[in-house]
């Protein structure tokens, strides 16, 4: 009688994860990774981490409430929100195709409430509009002696007393303004008279 031939018996395959992020990584194993997948693509609504937890591998032999138990721990785990987080991100751009067809599908049918925005939102991503600002800025050099002369002026403009004028001054410097307003005074005049002159210089020749 012929041996009956043994079949061997291939190793279940190891789930393909392709291009992980860190926080997939860094979960403990693959059930962990399991859970995490299918809690993000899973069927949403009531249960849905008890469900996620059973797809994963979790609580085969437990009650549906140990079973709930297990999947919120995991859920909540620091790890395990950060793998969620990460694989939320991942879901969504995969997901760009559907959200390209749709808006196309918005521009094609004219009768479409939005479809006036749908036509300018795909416009300003497509070719947004360049706009250019010019902006002149004047930089004003402002001598400091001089800004305090306007100021000493305009105070007493105002009838200031010169006791206030001293306070806000102080003794010294009110004292040094009064020197540079006299020798401003000075030359004022003196500019005064020699235009008088070339003036008079002037007039005699014609």
């Amino acid at each position: 009688m012929a041996r009956a031939k043994q079949k061997a018996v291939a190793a279940p395959a190891k789930p393909d994860w392709g291009q992980l992020g860190p926080a997939m990584r860094a979960l403990p194993n693959d059930q962990w990774r399991a859970f995490c997948h299918e809690l993000v693509t899973g069927k949403p609504g009531h249960g849905r981490y008890a469900r996620a937890a059973r797809a994963a591998g979790f609580g085969k032999e437990s009650t549906t409430t140990n079973v709930a138990k297990i999947a919120w721990r995991l859920a909540h785990d620091e790890r395990m929100l950060a793998a969620i987080a990460e694989e939320s991100r991942k879901y969504l751009r995969g997901s760009h195709p559907e959200a390209v067809a749709a808006l196309l599908a918005m521009i094609r049918n004219s009768g479409h409430r939005d479809h006036g925005r749908a036509v300018l939102s795909l416009l300003e991503r497509t070719d947004p509009v360049v706009s250019k600002q010019t902006i002149d800025i004047t930089h004003r050099v402002i001598d400091p002696d001089q800004e305090a002369l306007e100021e000493l002026r305009a105070l007493r403009q105002l009838g200031v007393s010169r006791e206030k004028m001293v306070e806000t001054f102080g003794g010294n410097g009110l004292a040094r303004l009064e020197r540079l307003e006299a020798a401003d005074m000075a030359r004022r005049a003196s500019e005064a008279k020699l235009i008088e002159g070339n003036l008079i210089e002037v007039e005699n020749n014609g």
